[in-house]
Formats: structure tokens, C-alpha cells, sequence
């Protein structure tokens, strides 16, 4: 963990974390990426798993949330009445067959063309992603956080949006990833909450993922977001996420509560301590010197309206991603034993214009003594 101290001049340099830039990786054969000849593919959802209603509607949601990433490459959905592996079509289906499930809540299968004939024959031709659709299902097709695991929506909270970013990421040929906080890695504590809402994205190192196969679109499109995830170890092939957490100066971890899904830190009014967030940049452009503010909520919706306590600027490179400490001084004059959120907005100028503005904010929550 790297620390950097910021109060009202405060500075996070993606400079400091040049290593986490990048930390993608694709399959090769013979020397070649694997990619669709396109910049676009179709992916046709079996008409059984997913009738027209609410299942639907949350994968075109997760499709429309993946094509919101810089690259040229998009996907579309359209639907079939029959679905197979290995048929030269690229389907979406859900299944109870727990020998092609191998244990997974979803798997994609991948199938290519490699070859040499008097030069390369390298082409990606199909990928089917396969949902666990036993009965009943343990997928959330809201993400009001109450639905969500992680938010107080129990066991039974899987976004499907965030293991179907996962799994379409597959389709781009991407590998699990266990060394960054990650789609690739474990992709239901992959998500972005401010408000009554925790919402699934496909993230930075996704995102320069597409650009690095596919190129960047023009115009380039810019993002930044903030969220209260962060990278905690590996778990086999897969990234483990953990919430951020709260210190105060000697470095150790504020005593907390759970409250309704939630980690709620206790602080003394007057005290400093150290708020750590996770920072990213989902564009196609490095962006420097952008305004962050810090405030204090009376609600789990942090917005420039709230009081401020600190304010800085944020410099990342595209596809960046790092999580730091900032120092701040909880106010002396807030009530007593009452519950706030410590609040972080990237851009709070709205200076950028951006293709997603609602991940620019997120908070921890706190109860005063």
C-alpha cells in the first residue's frame, strides 16, 4: 500500500503507479492476437433463458454498459431459439447441466482458428457464455444495492450486469486476472455505489484491454470514477476485492459495524484520519491535474452540494488505476452519534466531459462518537 497524505493540496500521481498501468492479457497464437475480424459482433440470447422481460433487459443492460468503453469494438444482442456450442454462432443461454457449469456461475467457451499454410490462418470465430440457470436463480437483475451482495442483498445478490462484463470479456479473448482489482478477477465486488444504487462497469484495465486490441474510437472518450473497492489478494486465478477501509494516522483500521451490508467506521469528531479509495481511468487519454473534493453527507449520495472538507487535483494515464490514502479532519461540529458518509468526487468542477458521469463519486460510511 502506498500512502500519500493530501489535504486541501492534495496530489494522487499515476506516476507512483506506473506498474498497475496495463495489467491486462490476451490470448496469442503464433505470435498473433486473437480477435474478431471486426470491430463488432453479435451475440444472440436463446429466446428460453432469456424471453422478452426482465432478463432481457438486463443483458442488453450489460451489453450497453460494455459498449460504453473507449475502444472502437462494440457488441449487439439479437436472439435465437436454439442454442449449441462449437455451431459458428456466438449465443448466450442459461443451463442446469452442472458437468458444463464445471462448479462456475458462468462460463464462456471460446473457439478459434490457428493454423500455418504457407503463412498464419489466425482468426477468433465464436464465443457462448453460459449462465448457471438453476432454479432459482441467484442472479440480481436490479442494482439497487439492497438487491446486491456486498449491499445487504444477501447470498442471493449476484449482478448478473458485472459477471456478464466478466464473461463477455472473454469474448475479447481477455485472461482471468489476479494481480489488479479487476473485471477479470472476482466480478461481483467490481462495482461502483453512490446512492441507493451499486453498478457493474467494465473498468480501466478492461477498457485499455479493448483499445490495446481494437484501437481507441474518435472522438476519444473520457472517464474517470472513484469507488470503495479495492484489491486484497489473489483466490486461484481470480483478483479478491475488499471495501476500503478507514485508518487514522498511525496506520491502524478505524473500529467499525456492519450496518445493513455495509462497513460503517466510527470516528471522533475533530479526528484526522486517512480515507482510502480507489481511482481509475476509463478513457483513452490520460488526464492531469483534474480537481478531487472531499465531503461530508448526510446521505449515502455524496454530491458537490454536500459540505466539503478538502479538495486536491488527480493526475492518472489511461487505462490507470491505483488506490491511495488521502489525510482529512472528520469536522469538530458535526452531531454526535450520528451516522454520515465520507464522501470523494472526482472532477466535482464537471469540467470533463464524460461518457459516464455517474461513477465520479463514492463514499464510506461513518458514525460519529
Amino acid at each position: 500500500m502506498i500512502r500519500i497524505a493530501l489535504k486541501f493540496a492534495c496530489v494522487l500521481s499515476a506516476g507512483l503507479f506506473a506498474g498497475q498501468v496495463a495489467a491486462y492479457s490476451t490470448k496469442t497464437c503464433l505470435g498473433e492476437r486473437l480477435k474478431w475480424g471486426s470491430n463488432s459482433k453479435q451475440l444472440r440470447a436463446s429466446t428460453t433463458s432469456f424471453p422478452a422481460g426482465t432478463w432481457r433487459n438486463t443483458l442488453q443492460g450489460t451489453i450497453d454498459r460494455f459498449n460504453l468503453n473507449p475502444s472502437r469494438f462494440t457488441y449487439s444482442l439479437g436472439t435465437t431459439g436454439s442454442v449449441r456450442r462449437g455451431n459458428g454462432t456466438s449465443e448466450v443461454w442459461g443451463s442446469t447441466d452442472t458437468g458444463l457449469l464445471a462448479g462456475a456461475p458462468a462460463r464462456a467457451f471460446q473457439y478459434w482458428t490457428c493454423y500455418w499454410f504457407f503463412g498464419n490462418h489466425v482468426s477468433l470465430d465464436e464465443v457462448d457464455v453460459v449462465f448457471d440457470y438453476r432454479s432459482p436463480w441467484q442472479w440480481a437483475s436490479s442494482e439497487a444495492k439492497g438487491n446486491v451482495t456486498g449491499y445487504g442483498g444477501g447470498t442471493d445478490g449476484r449482478p448478473m450486469r458485472s459477471t456478464g462484463l466478466h464473461e463477455i470479456g472473454h469474448g475479447l479473448i481477455l485472461n482471468h486476472e489476479n494481480r489488479w482489482y479487476n473485471i477479470m478477477g472476482t466480478d461481483f465486488t467490481h462495482l461502483h455505489a453512490n446512492g441507493g444504487m451499486a453498478r457493474a462497469y467494465f473498468g480501466a484495465d478492461g477498457s485499455a484491454a479493448a483499445v490495446f486490441l481494437y484501437g481507441a474510437r474518435s472522438p476519444a472518450r473520457r472517464d474517470l470514477g472513484v469507488v470503495h473497492w479495492r484489491y486484497d489478494g489473489t483466490s486461484g486465478e481470480y483478483s479478491r476485492h475488499r471495501k476500503t477501509r478507514l485508518f487514522n494516522t498511525s496506520g491502524a483500521v478505524l473500529a467499525s459495524f456492519d450496518d445493513a451490508g455495509e462497513t460503517r467506521f466510527r470516528v471522533n469528531r475533530g479526528q484526522q484520519v486517512r480515507a482510502e479509495f480507489t481511482y481509475e481511468n476509463m478513457g483513452s487519454q490520460a488526464q492531469n491535474n483534474v480537481p478531487v473534493g472531499f465531503y461530508i453527507s448526510s446521505n449515502d449520495l455524496v454530491t458537490t452540494a454536500d459540505r466539503r472538507i478538502g479538495g486536491g487535483s488527480l493526475s492518472i494515464s489511461a487505462g490507470g488505476h491505483f488506490t491511495a490514502e488521502v489525510t482529512l479532519t472528520i469536522p469538530a461540529n458535526l452531531d454526535a452519534n450520528r451516522n454520515y458518509w465520507l464522501g470523494v468526487i472526482v472532477d466535482e468542477n464537471d469540467a470533463i466531459a464524460e461518457v459516464v458521469e455517474w461513477n465520479n463519486a463514492t463514499y464510506l460510511p461513518i458514525r460519529t462518537n
